[in-house]
């Protein structure tokens, strides 16, 4: 499997765990993956194909198709919470994951705090991955000020900032707040390829981690590779 395979795939395809920058034991349980733009893989690398698991997931949307915590769920045990404002997208979680925990609900009113001691349990101060999408880019700004990063800690984040649009305020104000709290942006202004758009690489969204957790190793590689354009292959795998 050669670079150009790796660069424009955008599923997991048999033979692509021997290619993994961060190689991780648990890689053999996946036969697919769901994430739009790998997020599901970067979530597993950072945490060394972490089982039984747990994320907070604000923006479902569907079940399964460019969904970031399937794969997570499916074939490494993970649990957690799938929010999303849309009714709309009931029937799919019902149909093909009717055991997921997926909550409608307005993300903009909750009191997360209060929230995830009855999501997770009063007890728990860690949640494996958070993911913060919804519409707009500042609408996900606002999450995240909701959060309670002051009392918890998140290992993995994956923050969708809609770079693209120019409107940089959610990314800007988010970077702010994130570094704060002691994370470190490990992928920044990280590109998608959507040909109906624009041919060129798209700005969509930052991954962070908690280096607490996360091997600083794995954090100094990533942070050294080159700014623009980086695709989400360019994190996870290598090229020979």
């Amino acid at each position: 499997m050669n670079e150009s395979v790796l660069l424009n795939t955008w599923k997991w395809q048999p033979g692509m765990a021997d290619f993994l920058r961060f190689p991780f034991e648990n890689a053999k349980r996946i036969s697919q993956n769901y994430s739009q733009a790998w997020q599901d893989l970067f979530v597993l690398t950072m945490l060394d194909g972490r089982l039984n698991g747990r994320y907070l997931e604000v923006g479902a949307n569907v079940a399964n198709f460019h969904n970031n915590t399937a794969l997570l769920n499916s074939a490494f045990s993970w649990e957690g919470i799938s929010l999303e404002y849309d009714p709309a997208c009931l029937q799919s979680w019902m149909t093909e994951r009717p055991d997921g925990n997926f909550v409608i609900a307005d993300a903009l009113a909750i009191d997360y705090r209060e929230a995830i001691a009855q999501w997770f349990g009063p007890d728990t101060k860690r949640i494996d991955y958070l993911q913060l999408d919804i519409d707009p880019s500042f609408n996900t700004l606002k999450v995240l000020k909701r959060l309670p990063l002051d009392t918890h800690r998140f290992s993995v984040i994956t923050f969708e900032t809609d770079a693209y649009s120019k409107d940089f305020r959610a990314r800007d104000e988010s970077r702010e707040i994130l570094r704060q709290h002691g994370y470190e942006l490990v992928a920044k202004n990280l590109c998608v390829m959507y040909a109906v758009v624009s041919p060129d690489p798209i700005p969509f969204e930052d991954w962070w981690v908690d280096p607490t957790v996360v091997d600083r190793k794995k954090i100094d590689e990533l942070q050294q590779l080159p700014n623009l354009p980086l695709l989400p292959q360019h994190v996870l795998f290598r090229n020979s």
